[in-house]
């Protein structure tokens, strides 16, 4: 049995985003990589599009940068092995990027893991301050 791919139009409308997006994220997720048909279409398998809602959850839901995502992307790579394996990125990835709980924490200063939502909680902090005037 065939594997299910689709087209980026198809794989934008399941995601919710513009297709313009699905190629810009290409450029800035390394393992973001589409199958291309002999002309050249892309096309998203069952894994690119769980890479790309986790990839949208870290960025519109977590409120990360892209290279915040970049990391926590790695952090993801080095202690599951790679995202784009036959059986990568699974259930594991959509749980460790929404945070859910049933992952691993995304801060231990044992294993020197950053901490994404104390990083943004400081950088609020810090804005506001900025905002305000007050120290």
């Amino acid at each position: 049995m065939k594997a299910k791919t689709y087209r980026i139009g198809e794989a934008a409308t399941l995601l919710n985003l513009k297709p313009y997006v699905l190629r810009f994220w290409e450029t800035e997720f390394k393992q973001l990589i589409p199958i291309r048909t002999q002309k050249g279409q892309r096309m998203y398998s069952e894994q690119n599009v769980l890479l790309l809602r986790a990839i949208r959850h870290l960025l519109y839901e977590r409120g990360l940068t892209i290279e915040g995502a970049r990391k926590v992307l790695g952090q993801y790579e080095e202690m599951y092995g790679s995202i784009t394996g036959p059986e990568q990125p699974g259930p594991e990835i959509e749980a460790f990027c929404a945070g859910n709980g049933t992952e691993t924490p995304l801060y231990a200063k044992e294993t020197g893991i950053i901490d994404v939502e104390e990083i943004i909680s400081e950088l609020t902090s810090l804005r506001n301050m900025l905002i305000t005037g007050r120290h």
